[in-house]
């Protein structure tokens, strides 16, 4: 069993074939989905084979729809219903010319997750917990996720983190960010995160002083791949994505991480986790939206 904390975030994907257009209009494609990096790598694990279990926090305007759609994806979700704030949205801007993204984040009751979610029956038959690095941009999500590493520490349940955001980063303070991370035993940034994290620009060289900190990490790479590099000091591996014909980009990064760790809880090496978390990636940008086919999409033109 998996277990991931994290976001589930209401996503507004509108993508658009010509620049934006200030002060008028500009002709979209606008779909409504359930998104959220937390969510999405627990949707993607479940969908390479995992059972997954999500600890979220989502508003009353939204949490029996997300819970729904979760289960749907073959998640158990423990979705704590937020009585103060509304489910959290993204609205993200997908130039059609290069399936390239940009969001507009309103992170809602994402952000008011806290220790008092937490409970210890949540680790009942957990082999690893991933932890979605937006717990760490607020207090009581730090705190959060420190109850959730150290409990899983002492069953001897490994932890995974992923950075999650430059600018959150950025904005918290790399330092901050790096001690509050630093009891996790695996590390999946992209190349951006890894690099302001070491302020290293070689992927390898990145990956490989994250691994020394941490025991392991895999740098994603988009369409190049990725890069894994594990204890001991040897040579990182360099592995290939698949080629894809991207249709947008939601998401990529949450389906390396859910099927890198599904490979990981069957046993996997960390070459092959990585392989499979770059064949979910390169399916993940031929789909609208963050989720594994077949997810709903309510679509508007």
């Amino acid at each position: 069993m998996l277990l991931v904390v994290g976001d589930v975030i209401t996503d507004v994907v509108a993508r658009h074939d010509k620049p934006l257009a200030r002060g008028t209009d500009t002709a979209a494609r606008i779909a409504l989905l359930p998104g959220g990096a937390g969510a999405n790598c627990a949707a993607w694990a479940a969908h390479c084979g995992a059972r997954v279990r999500l600890l979220t926090r989502a508003g009353a305007d939204a949490a029996d729809w997300h819970r729904d759609e979760l289960l749907r994806a073959g998640v158990e979700p423990h979705v704590v219903v937020d009585p103060g704030a509304p489910t959290g949205t993204v609205i993200a801007l997908v130039d059609g010319a290069d399936a390239e993204r940009s969001f507009l984040t309103d992170s809602g009751a994402s952000f008011r997750a806290g220790p008092q979610d937490w409970s210890p029956r949540l680790l009942r038959d957990v082999t690893r917990l991933h932890l979605s690095g937006y717990l760490y941009f607020t207090p009581n999500g730090r705190a959060l996720a420190a109850t959730a590493a150290a409990a899983a520490h002492e069953r001897g349940v490994p932890v995974s983190v992923d950075p999650a955001s430059v600018g959150f980063i950025e904005e918290l303070g790399v330092r901050a960010f790096a001690a509050a991370i630093r009891d996790a035993d695996v590390l999946l940034p992209n190349a951006s995160e890894a690099a302001l994290l070491t302020g290293l620009d070689d992927p390898a060289k990145a990956a490989a002083a994250l691994a020394a900190r941490h025991g392991a990490a895999v740098v994603t790479l988009g369409a190049a791949g990725a890069v894994a590099a594990g204890p001991g000091g040897a040579a990182p591996v360099r592995v290939r994505a698949p080629r894809a014909t991207p249709l947008d980009s939601t998401g990529a990064g949450d389906a390396f991480n859910g099927a890198y760790l599904a490979a990981a809880c069957a046993g996997a090496t960390p070459e092959a986790a990585a392989e499979a978390g770059c064949r979910a990636g390169s399916l993940a940008v031929t789909v609208i939206g963050g989720r594994p086919p077949g997810e709903s999409v309510v679509t508007r033109s």
